[in-house]
Order: C-alpha cells, then structure tokens, then sequence
C-alpha cells in the first residue's frame, strides 16, 4: 500500500514541475509581483493536500487517494491561473515594445512579425477559451498542451528582445534622416523663393534698358 502511494504521489511530479515553471515565469513577467498570488495560493493548497495524504498514507487508502486527487486539482488550477495571466501579459507586452515602430520598420527590419508572429499571438490567445472547455474533458492534458503554446510565447518574446536594438537604430537612423530632409526642405524654400525674386527683378531691369 505504501508503495502505491509513492507511486501516485510520484506521478503527480510531472504536472508539478509544468506547474512551477510557469510560476516562476510569471513572476519573471509581473515587475510588480502581484499576479502571483492566485497561482501560489493554489499551489499551498496542493502542498496541504500531499501531506494529510502522507499523514494517512498507511490506514486509509481511499481518503489518501481523495487527498491526492484534491491535490492534483489545486495544481492544475495553480497551472491554469499562471498560463492564463501569461498569456494575457505576455502578448500585450510583446504588442506594446512593437508600437513604437511604423509598418516600414517592422517590415524592413523585423519582417517575420507579420508573417508568423503576430498570427502566432493571436493564435495562442484565442486557444484560452478553447483550453477552457478542454479543461473540462481531461484537465492534464488540456494543461501540458497550454503550457507548451505559452514556452512559445515566451521564446517569441525573446526574439523580439532581440530585434529591439535593430528595429531603434534603424529607427533613430530614419528620424535623423527625415529630420535632414525636413530641416533641407524649411532652408531651401527661403533660398529659392530670394533667388527667384532676384532673377525676376534682374530680368525686368534689363527688359526696361
């Protein structure tokens, strides 16, 4: 009986380790440190779980499996409640560094944000009501496949830091040069129009002698 339990216990680690990383991003994501709470309040409520089942892991196999069970649930929720603030965090944050930059940047420089990125985000956003009703069929599942559409979001999100640098000089690069332009445009009015008005007083003092 009690190896059974360590069996049971055993199998909830890979949902726990899932569970965890996503804590973790998240607090990685919230500067504020206030998203958190829910999913860590959760993942407590596993952790009180686990230990009534340890507690009683040797006299009552079917209030020990009901303790496990309890547990499972509250880390599932812990996983869902992180992935679903990620999401949302996540795909704005991404959004807003890019707002900065017109269309000709993006697609001069960054020309995969378009293509595949941006569809990608909206992909993934969308999938939250569908992981919302997969939840209800088998929750495990639902989850890993969730977690795994977030690690690409976060892996989109470093690409984007990356480009960061490329996108701001070519950007700097194009003020100074319409800064030029603008600045060529406001000297060369005044000097066209002098010369203009020269030349036709010139003309008319010749046409006059």
């Amino acid at each position: 009986m009690e190896e059974n339990f360590y069996n049971k216990l055993n199998e909830l680690y890979p949902l726990y380790e899932n569970v965890k990383s996503s804590i973790l991003l998240l607090e990685s994501f919230d500067e504020k440190r206030e998203m958190y709470i829910a999913p860590i309040n959760q993942l407590r409520s596993a952790l009180d779980h686990i230990f009534k089942a340890v507690s009683i892991a040797k006299k009552e196999t079917a209030s020990c499996d009901y303790e496990l069970k309890e547990a499972k649930e509250h880390m599932e929720r812990a996983g869902y409640d992180a992935l679903e603030l990620l999401a949302g965090s996540l795909g704005t944050n991404i959004i807003n560094k890019l707002q900065a930059y017109d269309t000709e940047t993006l697609t001069k420089i960054f020309p995969d944000y378009f293509t595949s990125i941006k569809p990608k985000i909206t992909e993934i956003r969308q999938s939250v009501a569908q992981r919302r009703m997969e939840r209800k069929i088998d929750s495990e599942k639902s989850f890993f496949a969730y977690f795994k559409e977030i690690t690409e979001l976060v892996e989109i999100n470093t690409t984007v830091d990356r480009r960061i640098p490329s996108l701001q000089e070519y950007s700097d690069k194009k003020a100074k040069e319409n800064k030029k332009e603008r600045l060529w445009k406001y000297l060369i009015g005044p000097i066209i129009g002098f010369v203009s008005a020269a030349l036709i007083a010139l003309l008319t003092w010749l046409l006059k002698k």
